[in-house]
């Protein structure tokens, strides 16, 4: 158990704990359909320490919440106690932000209706709160990354899932239920191929990772001929986004068409998302962006066309600085931002 020290204020009924003014240190983590990732941060946005572990979602909520709870105090090991503050779990959703209940997440799959912020308060003894990954992935694009001190700023997540985080007037916009930013269920191509909720047509259901994978698969089933069945020793179950991307750059056929699908979807969503926001900087990343890097005057062009005449040249598109450790940097730098408004 993480134990620091820590005075409370009353307000009325409730009681509020109150973080100690020698706080050096915050923890975040990073909880995705595929890996788990905690670390120690500093006030400088630098993550001191780290560690990682399966996710195994299919093991369910309790077993994920008792390995997360394990690394937090893996990493938390070097430093005193009393200088840590409280946690911030970033996290794919959709997830209540107040409660950290799941609400239908379709990367987490059996998580609905579960939290593990009450469980995780109590083992680590500090205050948890919970964010959105893709939001809390905005607000460290806006103070440590390509759009640094950036006032609007939109952050696309193109990976085993696609979502967004939304940053207006320099705050994080998180709506009526915390769902704000799920851009990943856009409408980019009605009746098309469904998400794993059943969205038909949405941009994660055809530019995300499995995304891929399945438009791929589904054109095989239909006959399609392609070199990636030797690339997978005819195992379509193995056939990955990382696949498709491969055979594109040696030229198969299908996997170029459904690359080029791919970026058309892409463009399309990126374009809805300019006319309706009108932000500074659209900063994408995520293991399908690095992916797209290839075919990134592709996807401009496409942004171009299909955008309002006042973003014809000056799409502002940029790929992540923060890379993998996005979320986990957004995740700090709330944990200090709601520390020091306590402490204050």
């Amino acid at each position: 158990m993480i134990s620091a020290a820590r005075s409370v204020k009353t307000a009325g009924s409730v009681r509020i704990p109150t973080m100690p003014s020698q706080i050096k240190y915050v923890l975040a983590s990073d909880i995705g359909g595929t890996n788990m990732r905690a670390a120690l941060a500093d006030r400088s946005g630098s993550l001191v320490a780290r560690g990682s572990c399966a996710t195994e979602p299919e093991k369910g909520l309790p077993s994920a919440e008792e390995r997360l709870r394990a690394l937090f105090e893996k990493v938390a090991s070097g430093v005193p106690r009393e200088q840590v503050g409280g946690v911030v779990l970033s996290s794919a959703g959709p997830i209540d932000p107040t409660t950290g209940v799941y609400v239908h997440p379709p990367n987490l799959p059996g998580w609905h209706g579960k939290t593990m912020k009450p469980g995780l308060a109590t083992s680590l003894n500090l205050p948890v709160t919970i964010g959105h990954d893709a939001t809390l992935g905005a607000l460290a694009e806006s103070r440590y990354g390509v759009g640094k001190d950036a006032q609007h700023l939109l952050y696309v997540t193109l990976s085993t899932g696609v979502g967004g985080g939304i940053i207006t007037n320099g705050q994080m916009v998180t709506g009526a239920h915390g769902h704000a930013g799920e851009m990943g269920h856009l409408l980019v191509r009605p009746g098309g191929q469904s998400c794993n909720v059943g969205c038909d047509g949405c941009l994660e259901g055809i530019a995300s990772g499995g995304g891929i994978a399945r438009a791929t698969v589904t054109a095989i089933e239909n006959g399609r001929s392609t070199r990636m069945l030797e690339m997978v020793g005819g195992d379509t179950s193995a056939i990955s986004s990382q696949i498709v991307f491969e055979a594109a750059a040696d030229g198969d056929t299908l996997a170029v068409e459904v690359v080029e699908s791919v970026v058309d979807a892409v463009a399309t969503g990126f374009a809805d998302i300019l006319n309706t926001l009108d932000p500074e900087y659209l900063v994408v990343g995520g293991a399908v962006t690095g992916a797209l890097q290839p075919y990134w005057s592709d996807l401009e062009a496409l942004i171009e066309d299909k955008a309002l005449p006042h973003f014809k040249d000056a799409v502002p598109l940029y790929v992540s600085l923060l890379g993998d450790d996005v979320s986990l940097v957004g995740a700090a730098a709330h944990a200090f931002d709601l520390a020091d408004s306590v402490s204050g």
